[in-house]
């Protein structure tokens, strides 16, 4: 707790301090300058004699789970014993990875107040709020006295979840096709699921005339692909995943198309399972279904962080190898950076050749930026843009090979992953290669 004089109490002083510089030339000043003075000074004393006795309790409202990028509210309820309207400001104290809107919180309150924050997790992980400094100012204004209102609250901030809940939604009004265009393909094995209202894309073949008579409304028969099948994500946390655009690393970026494609598999009934891993493996779930398996994929994604480290993809492999024996649909996240690796993967890929494997490689927009930047006048520029060229031609050859070699390839931005990532997922069990 501490006292703190105003900008008002301080351009107040400085009154008596001019009519004293005044008073060194006109001698009848000096006892205005001091009378002035002790005039100051009552009213300051007096002033500060308002805010004794002050105290305040706090207690804060908010969920202990949030999703990334998401705003979240907070409510801060404020109560104080003493009587009258005083003015507050209030702050609070938060973690790097947690951004607040419209702090400081300025309000006017009597015996109690309620307080609603928007803050926003910009980090993956565990977090803690803090305490809240609070700056009640004095009746006449010229002091302020500093509290410390203590406070503790954890919050988990997983990926956006809110994607998943978006498709929920739309599955439950049979339109999933707003998100991803794949339908079963003529002449692929398919079994009936259920009959639902027809929904923009729907191919018109699979139209039920019989049950369109009886609702009065298009009908469409939706078709169920072969269940209990394997997912496994191969999540690279090494060096070149923490690349970072836009605020967001390539990890994190990967982690969204998993997240959405491992739910959307979990609700055809497929099992999941994730191996995560820099120089050792970080993170392993084997192959599961159902709620449990959900959660699980969500904990881990939690605290999956990139490390600038050299991957250890033979250990990555061999963990596959080990722990998941059946043929499953194997999802590798990396991002090409040199020779080295793409030599060492092409060496470990025919080892699991038992799996079919596409290989997510997340391109890269800076270097892309920099080959595509017309000519000016840096002389280093031409020497930019051929070296981002150059290392662009290469990385291209290494996914065709990877290509030729029977290897699904995704070559695609950040931003376009997710939708690319779980096109295919549902491509795989239409056309039931897996």
């Amino acid at each position: 707790m501490s006292w703190l004089p105003t900008g008002r109490l301080l351009l107040l002083a400085t009154l008596p301090l001019g009519i004293a510089a005044v008073g060194v030339l006109v001698e009848p000043l000096r006892l205005t300058a001091l009378g002035v003075d002790v005039a100051l000074g009552l009213v300051a004393v007096v002033d500060a004699l308002t805010l004794l006795g002050v105290s305040a309790t706090l207690s804060r409202q908010l969920r202990t789970t949030w999703s990334v990028n998401r705003p979240e509210r907070v409510v801060v309820q404020i109560a104080r014993r003493k009587r009258g309207a005083v003015q507050v400001e209030m702050q609070v104290t938060l973690p790097e990875g947690i951004e607040a809107e419209g702090l400081p919180a300025r309000f006017r309150m009597r015996e109690r107040a309620r307080v609603e924050l928007r803050l926003v997790a910009r980090r993956r992980g565990r977090w803690v709020l803090g305490d809240h400094p609070l700056r009640i100012t004095s009746t006449f204004g010229l002091w302020q006295r500093q509290l410390l209102l203590p406070a503790h609250d954890v919050v988990q901030v997983w990926p956006d979840v809110k994607a998943l809940t978006q498709y929920d939604l739309l599955a439950r009004a049979g339109r999933q096709a707003m998100l991803v265009r794949v339908l079963p393909r003529p002449g692929t094995l398919a079994e009936f699921e259920r009959l639902r209202p027809w929904a923009r894309g729907d191919e018109y073949r699979m139209v039920d005339w019989k049950a369109t008579a009886r609702a009065r409304q298009p009908i469409v028969r939706q078709l169920r692909h072969a269940t209990n099948q394997s997912v496994v994500f191969l999540l690279d946390l090494g060096r070149t995943m923490t690349a970072e655009w836009q605020g967001r690393s390539a990890v994190d970026s990967a982690l969204d198309a998993l997240l959405l494609t491992g739910h959307v598999a979990l609700r055809q009934k497929d099992r999941v399972g994730l191996i995560a891993f820099d120089r050792k493996v970080r993170a392993l779930l084997k192959p599961q279904s159902g709620p449990r398996a959900r959660q699980a994929l969500l904990r881990a994604a939690c605290n999956l962080f990139p490390e600038l480290e050299e991957p250890d993809f033979r250990e990555a492999f061999a963990a596959l190898r080990t722990h998941v024996r059946s043929r499953s649909l194997v999802v590798l996240f990396t991002s090409l950076a040199d020779e080295g690796s793409a030599r060492l993967l092409r060496q470990l890929l025919p080892t699991v050749s038992r799996h079919l494997v596409v290989w997510v490689a997340l391109r890269d927009p800076g270097v892309e930026a920099m080959a595509n930047r017309p000519p000016n006048d840096d002389p280093l520029s031409p020497w930019e843009r051929g070296a981002a060229a150059e290392f662009l031609n290469w990385r291209q050859r290494t996914l065709d090979d990877a290509r030729s070699r029977g290897v699904h390839v995704i070559d695609a931005l950040p931003a376009e992953v997710t939708p690319t990532l779980l096109s295919h997922y549902l491509d795989v069990k239409a056309r039931q290669v897996l």
